[in-house]
């Protein structure tokens, strides 16, 4: 039995489960709100209706449902928008700027074109910690494959309106061996004072759904 059917039966006395009456008390509101709602005729007249009760002016949620519902005529059409809103949002994609961030701030975040940068072993992921457990420094890893996982995904695409999202993963061949030092970066060799390093495993382990290469 799902959830609301549920709280449907213990409503209307038809089941018994201990330490319910509180939420009975506030589900049989909730119900009364549904009917109230879905007597109203006009999508216009059901939108200040709602919130009228629900939240204050100064609520960056109240203006963000007036703004959405100039763009859709249903209240699921809202719904589906407000989840996109709040779960997705979107960084705008005609800024002047490039934004720059980790992959930890990137979480939640989607933009039509994402590049990751620095995806060498020894950055991404990052050098072992010897003194880690080998379970420990296991987790790390796992994690850090997480987080690549998180930035692939934060392309937006729209193939529907010409939009096909852009992912460029970059992987640098060489660096100073200052720089390379100071990143904690485990070259492949040096040569001259010039670090030749590795490709992050996480890229090949993409396999047949790797970006194609192209070297610059």
């Amino acid at each position: 039995m799902g959830p609301w059917d549920a709280m449907v039966q213990l409503s209307d006395g038809e089941l018994k489960i201990a330490h319910t009456n509180h939420l009975v008390t506030r589900f049989r509101e909730i119900r009364d709100e549904l009917v109230a709602l879905r007597s109203i005729e006009g999508f216009k007249e059901f939108v200040p209706a709602w919130l009228s009760d629900e939240f204050d002016e100064a609520d960056p949620f109240h203006k963000l449902v007036l703004d959405l519902a100039l763009e859709v005529e249903t209240p699921a059409d809202l719904l589906d928008a407000l989840v996109a809103a709040v779960s997705l949002p979107d960084i705008p994609p005609d800024v002047t700027e490039v934004r720059i961030m980790s992959l930890h701030k990137s979480k939640g975040l989607s933009s039509p074109v994402v590049i990751i940068a620095g995806c060498v072993e020894g950055l991404l992921p990052t050098a072992p910690d010897e003194d880690l457990s080998p379970a420990d420094r296991d987790a790390k890893l796992e994690e850090e494959r997480r987080l690549f996982f998180v930035g692939l995904t934060r392309v937006k695409a729209e193939p529907g309106h010409g939009k096909p999202g852009v992912l460029v993963v970059t992987s640098s061949r060489t660096m100073s061996l200052a720089d390379a030092k100071q990143s904690g970066i485990r070259p492949a060799r040096v040569v001259y004072g010039t670090v030749h390093l590795h490709a992050s495993r996480f890229i090949q382990e993409l396999g047949p759904a790797a970006p194609a290469t192209v070297r610059g």
